[in-house]
């Protein structure tokens, strides 16, 4: 079963009834992988969920593998016909993270000033 799954970062889509799920990966500059979720029934996802950071994309294909041969498990079918359409929540979610990362990363820079009083 798990042959089937695609091993590349493109975005995967599963349905069962009228649920769709969409799973993307987005790869950082540095390597940095994260997997983002969408599930529902119409065109705006009811669902998001994220997974990661993941220190290598082969870290993330094989998470999304994971996830994906639960949901075959559990009813739904792989539709790798069928183009995904929540590609714009994706890229919107994967920036509004960077961002967040961008505000909260630190200053690592060593300043003598810091540690010696000067007197």
């Amino acid at each position: 079963m798990t042959h089937s799954i695609p091993s590349t970062s493109e975005p995967l889509v599963l349905v069962c009834h009228e649920w769709r799920v969409e799973i993307h990966m987005r790869q950082e500059d540095d390597g940095i992988a994260t997997l983002l979720a969408y599930a529902g029934q119409n065109v705006t996802p009811e669902r998001v969920t994220q997974q990661g950071p993941f220190q290598r994309a082969e870290q993330a294909i094989g998470a999304r593998r994971a996830i994906v041969k639960q949901l075959l498990a559990n009813g739904y079918q792989l539709r790798s016909q069928q183009p995904p359409i929540w590609v714009l929540n994706a890229q919107r979610d994967i920036r509004a993270a960077r961002e967040c990362k961008q505000r909260s990363r630190g200053n690592y820079e060593f300043a003598p000033s810091d540690v010696f009083l000067d007197w």
